[in-house]
């Protein structure tokens, strides 16, 4: 066997290898059980809506500011 051929199937085989190691950790076996879906529901307490105010004030002031100045270059 060439040095060429050898390193290509060493090279084959590892790709094979590298695709059954994904294909084992992303398969799901049909006996094994479901998992519980996580709660999606959270509630933000007054501190925390505060502060998505202010973030989306600051979200829109800063967009203001780049309109501003981009139609400046016009």
């Amino acid at each position: 066997m060439q040095t060429g051929t050898r390193k290509q199937w060493w090279q084959q085989l590892g790709g094979m290898s590298q695709g059954m190691l994904f294909l084992q950790g992303h398969i799901a076996h049909s006996d094994s059980p479901l998992p519980e879906p996580a709660p999606r529901h959270h509630v933000h307490d007054a501190a925390g809506q505060a502060r998505h105010r202010e973030a989306v004030q600051r979200l829109g002031a800063r967009r203001l500011r780049a309109m501003t100045s981009l139609s400046l270059f016009r």
